[in-house]
């Protein structure tokens, strides 16, 4: 018999049993929003500064995008204090964002990076509601 343990395939490190795997969780998902909000402000700036006529570059080119910045930056801060609000308003606000991006832009883009996103912000939510369900109280004991 083999004494290694086996590398956790992606879907397994997506379940959360312990309070451990609740808190990796929660932090992937503010992690992943401050990665997104870094990924956004680049956009903008490229978008501002520059005289392309890639539309993808022209439609973050709008000074009214650091509004979306600010609201995800508000967003990361509670869900690194674990809010389950702020959670489940980044997923929302992700999967409706990219929806409006696409349906501007005629087409899809960055699939792939968009469903790790969704995913990483998924968890996060679950992470905060299993958090304030189950964990919590076991922390306050302790």
């Amino acid at each position: 018999m083999s004494t290694e343990e086996t590398k956790p395939t992606f879907l397994q490190k997506l379940k959360i049993s312990t309070p451990e795997a609740c808190l990796s969780a929660i932090k992937n998902g503010w992690v992943a929003g401050l990665i997104s909000i870094g990924l956004t402000l680049l956009m903008v700036l490229i978008g501002m500064f520059s005289n392309s006529e890639n539309a993808t570059v022209v439609y973050f080119g709008d000074p009214l995008m650091f509004i979306d910045l600010i609201l995800m930056l508000i967003m990361v801060f509670f869900i690194f204090k674990k809010s389950r609000v702020a959670a489940t308003s980044m997923f929302i606000y992700f999967l409706s964002s990219k929806y409006i991006q696409w349906t501007d832009l005629g087409e899809v883009q960055g699939l792939p990076m968009a469903m790790i996103f969704i995913a990483l912000y998924f968890n996060a939510m679950r992470g905060t509601y299993l958090w304030h369900s189950k964990f919590k109280q076991l922390q306050s004991v302790e």
